[in-house]
């Protein structure tokens, strides 16, 4: 499904998962946000992101690790990732808080440098953060984080101040294991809550005046698990699919049959 869009989906705030990271972030924290597939990592970090350039304390970029296609093992992959994060850079900040330029024939080995380089030029403290860290070819993460601990007494001045790592288990266990371990928070991005379900539903009703009867509610809660996209495919098969008309509130037949269908699908 991709990442939501608070101007096409209906969306909860970022400080409503993980409320903490901020802070941790502010204390200069390298964090590492764990979690399954489809469980809104990336919307999650968009947030973040934004509320964290909103304070205008940092100089904040968010990147994909996601590889480009043709991009192999070792030191291409680093470097696709180094021209990812430039390319973040000039899309997301001021020309005067990017990268200063580095030449074509760097040795992409020492990515660290780079980012030295880029903290020491910058006026304000440099905040990395990095989505899909899972897809990232294995070596080069672990030269990365490897890289990223060798600096990480140097910040802000010389080096990120703090790094957000989004990704897998794998992720996690790596950077417990390459990080220095009183150098990185890990952190789980949680399953909706029944009240933040119940809080999505009611962005419905107020959009349309439909509301959802509390038992709905539960029943969506309790099948989905509280996993998010499940969450929103079941909601929107009752509302996109079953389609109950407006003036009728969803109920938890509604809920159970769009579960029923789902299911006949997957099958």
């Amino acid at each position: 499904m991709g990442p939501c869009h608070s101007d096409l989906h209906y969306m909860l705030p970022a400080g409503a998962r993980l409320a903490e990271v901020p802070g941790l972030v502010a204390r200069g924290a390298y964090v590492v946000v764990h979690a399954p597939r489809l469980h809104g990592r990336t919307t999650w970090l968009r947030g973040l992101s934004a509320g964290l350039a909103e304070s205008g304390a940092w100089a904040v970029v968010r990147a994909s690790c996601r590889p480009k296609r043709g991009a192999s093992e070792g030191a291409p992959a680093e470097r696709a990732l180094l021209e990812e994060i430039t390319q973040a850079a000039v899309e997301q900040l001021p020309a005067e808080l990017r990268p200063p330029p580095w030449p074509p024939s760097y040795d992409v080995r020492f990515a660290g440098v780079v980012l030295s380089a880029w903290a020491r030029a910058c006026p304000r403290p440099l905040v990395l953060l990095l989505d899909d860290v899972d897809l990232l070819p294995r070596e080069a993460r672990a030269s990365l984080l490897v890289q990223l601990r060798a600096t990480y007494e140097a910040r802000p001045r010389a080096a990120p101040w703090s790094v957000v790592l989004s990704g897998s288990e794998e992720v996690r266990a790596a950077a417990v294991e390459l990080l220095d371990p009183g150098a990185v928070t890990a952190l789980r991005l949680p399953d909706f809550t029944a009240a933040q379900v119940a809080a999505l539903c009611a962005e419905h009703t107020e959009e349309t005046g439909q509301p959802f009867q509390n038992e709905a509610v539960a029943h969506i809660a309790a099948i989905s698990g509280g996993h998010p996209w499940v969450v929103n495919v079941l909601a929107r098969e009752i509302v996109e699919k079953l389609r109950p008309p407006l003036r009728q509130p969803i109920t938890a037949a509604h809920v159970l049959a769009a579960a029923e269908r789902l299911r006949g699908a997957w099958i």
